[in-house]
This record gives C-alpha cells, sequence and structure tokens, in this order.
C-alpha cells in the first residue's frame, strides 16, 4: 500500500487523543506547557529507542538464523514473536516511555489522582507512537527491495498485505495510548503513594508501573506478528482487537475521571459557599418579618461591655431610618450621638422614633430601660414598655 496512505491513517487518530489527554485538565495550571513537554519529550525518545530496537530486532533474525535454521517451521515462528516482540520491542519501547515519565513528572510534578498519570503517560506515548511509525515506515522503503535480509529484520506488519497494513497503521497510535495511560494508571498509584511517604508501596507500584505493561505490550504485538509471520489469521485479530480495547477503555476512563473531577469541584464550591453564608449570618439573624434580633448590643471587641461612648456604635451594620434605635448604632433622639447606655441604661424613645417592621423596630410610645443593671446591654429577656418588642 502506499506510505502515504498509510500516514493518513496512522496520524488520523492523534488529534482526537491529543484533544483528550489536553482536556482532562490533569496537569494543572500552565497545563498546555505541561502537556507539550511531555509531549515533545516522547518524540526526542523514539529516536534512540527505533535505533535500539531496529538493531536488537536485527540481531535476533541474525541469531536465528545461524543457531535455529535447522528447529521446525512452527517453532521458529513462536520463538521468534517472543524474542523480537517481547524481549525486544516492548522491553525496549516502554523503557524509554518510562524513563521519560519518571525524569519528567516524579520530583516536578504533583499527581492528585490515578487520571494524573494517565494523561502525562499517555501524552508521552503519544508523542513517541508518531514519530516511531514513521521511522518504521521511512525506514522500510528506503531499503531497496533485493536486500531481503534487512527487510526480514523488520517487524512483520511493515511487509504485509494492504488491509492488515491500514489496519495496523490505523491502532499503532491508539495502541501506544492504552499501553502508556495503563503504565500511567499504576505509575499515579506510586506516584501518589510517595507523596504520601508509603515508600515501600511507591517502589513496588513503580517497578509494576513498566513490568505490567511490558507483559500487555508483549502479548499484543507477539500475537500480532506471530499471526502474520505464521498466517494464522485469528491471531493477529485478537492482537488488534486487544488493542482497540485498551485505548478504548483508557479513553473512556479519562473522560470519565474528567467529569467525576468537575462534578467534585463543584460541589466542594456549593459547599464553601454555603459556610460562608452560615458563618456571616450567624451573629445576625432576621425573623420572618426582617425584624433584627440580635442576642445583645455589645462591642465585638471588649463582649459585655458598653458601646462606644462618643457615637454608641455597637459594632454591628446600622440600618438606616429616622428612628432613635437602630440596629448597629444605640443613641438618643435627639442625634447628638450621647453614651445612652454608659449612665443611666436608658435608650431615649419617643412617638417620633418610630421605624417600620421592615427597619427592625415596631411602633412605640415609651423609653426601652436595662431594667438589670445600668449601663448594661439590653438582652432578649429585657422588656420594652408598650410594643417595643423586646
Amino acid at each position: 500500500m502506499n506510505i502515504s496512505v498509510l500516514l493518513i491513517a496512522a496520524y488520523l487518530p492523534l488529534l482526537p487523543i491529543l484533544f483528550l489527554i489536553l482536556r482532562s485538565g490533569s496537569f494543572g495550571r500552565g497545563s498546555a506547557g505541561t502537556f507539550l513537554k511531555l509531549f515533545f519529550l516522547g518524540v526526542a525518545a523514539a529516536v534512540p529507542a527505533f535505533l535500539m530496537e531496529a538493531g536488537g530486532m536485527l540481531a535476533v533474525t541474525v541469531l536465528m538464523k545461524v543457531f535455529l535454521s535447522g528447529s521446525r517451521e512452527e517453532s521458529l515462528y513462536l520463538i521468534s514473536a517472543v524474542l523480537r516482540y517481547v524481549l525486544v520491542a516492548a522491553v525496549i519501547e516502554e523503557a524509554w516511555k518510562h524513563f521519560v515519565l519518571r525524569k519528567s513528572t516524579w520530583t516536578q510534578m504533583t499527581m492528585e489522582t490515578v487520571a494524573d498519570g494517565m494523561a502525562a503517560s499517555a501524552a508521552v506515548g503519544a508523542g513517541f507512537s508518531a514519530v516511531m511509525f514513521l521511522a518504521w515506515q521511512v525506514s522500510y522503503w528506503m531499503i531497496p527491495a533485493d536486500m531481503a535480509s534487512l527487510r526480514a529484520g523488520m517487524p512483520d506488519f511493515l511487509s504485509a498485505g494492504s488491509i492488515i497494513s491500514f489496519v495496523y497503521a490505523l491502532l499503532f497510535i491508539p495502541a501506544h495510548f492504552g499501553l502508556s495511560g495503563f503504565m500511567g494508571a499504576l505509575y499515579g498509584i506510586a506516584k501518589g503513594s510517595d507523596q504520601k511517604s508509603h515508600s515501600g508501596r511507591a517502589g513496588f507500584m513503580l517497578s509494576m508501573s513498566y513490568l505490567l505493561p511490558v507483559l500487555l505490550h508483549g502479548i499484543c504485538a507477539g500475537m500480532i506478528g506471530y499471526g502474520l509471520s505464521s498466517g494464522q489469521i485469528l491471531w493477529y485479530i485478537l492482537g488488534f482487537v486487544a488493542e482497540g480495547i485498551l485505548a478504548m477503555v483508557i479513553a473512556i476512563t479519562l473522560s470519565s475521571a474528567r467529569d467525576a473531577a468537575l462534578a467534585a469541584f463543584a460541589a466542594a464550591e456549593a459547599v464553601n459557599s454555603a459556610n460562608a453564608a452560615n458563618a456571616a449570618n450567624a451573629d445576625n439573624t432576621a425573623n420572618a418579618d426582617g425584624a433584627a434580633y440580635a442576642s445583645s448590643a455589645e462591642n465585638p471587641e471588649a463582649p459585655g461591655t458598653d458601646t462606644t461612648a462618643e457615637t454608641g456604635e455597637t459594632g454591628f451594620p446600622a440600618l438606616e431610618g429616622p428612628g432613635g434605635l437602630y440596629f448597629g448604632t444605640v443613641e438618643d433622639s435627639a442625634g447628638t450621638g450621647a453614651d445612652t447606655g454608659s449612665d443611666q441604661g436608658v435608650i431615649d424613645v419617643d412617638a417620633s422614633d418610630v421605624q417600620d417592621a421592615q427597619g427592625g423596630l415596631l411602633e412605640m410610645n415609651g423609653t426601652a430601660r436595662d431594667y438589670g443593671v445600668p449601663g448594661e446591654n439590653l438582652l432578649p429577656d429585657h422588656e420594652m414598655d408598650n410594643s417595643g418588642g423586646f
């Protein structure tokens, strides 16, 4: 098949994958910069990984011809698949991705959820696979057709039929996305354990975040490679299906993790707003008519003491109105600001000092006296004559 068609098929899923990773919001503030950094580190890691892998596969091919030339053909296919796709491809590729992920995030990035590790690792894997596929295609087509020995040392998908090559190209980047996401999930657990100072668990999960993806990569690639080399269709179909399912699971998990994080954030904001409102209204409440009824009118800086002599202020917000007693201020009806409580415990209220129900006072025609100790603040159990409301 034409290399241009294969490249289009391979890079077609790349943009949706990159959008999904970036949309996950797992990189915190400055997410675009962190994402690009991880992506291009994956791109850079693909170059040495490709060189090592190409050399390893060529070495396996040569060694098998030297030492296993007389073996049964069926056995050769299986041994070749294990050596080339597990011990060479999976080990080298996952090692470079894991190395980049750890070096760039272990101490430089805080991970609050497993999804953070998945997104970071998937960003590395996306850049890595984008270069790796191009490198294999270009190197294969640059080798002359008469150099069959060199082409034989390359992955089997490069020499497969048109349909298989197209499907393989279409799944190449999603497969690495799935494998990297799986690595990131385990890596995220390890990172979270390290942040909580659980060093033993962190070390174990860090090892698993490399070994298990190697195993999964080897199984998927091995089934495809064995099926292509032996001509057994079932094996490479199973390999393709496994890669597709893995990519879908990681994509759904990342998307669900983002939705759950947004819902949790919204709930936390609602609780914080409610707590702030309750705290603001803890000392100043109102009855059904809107009339204020603080338990006492006192200086909040010195509870239990008389209000300020110069202004009569209680420290509570004042309500505007014509009356002599305001919610928040205590002064005589003449408006002099004289201290009405410190000497005689009397608030001078006459018929002109009337506020409606919304202002906090009912109509009254008398005086409000402190029947306790003169000069102390009015308390709820102290009475106001006529219809004063205390």
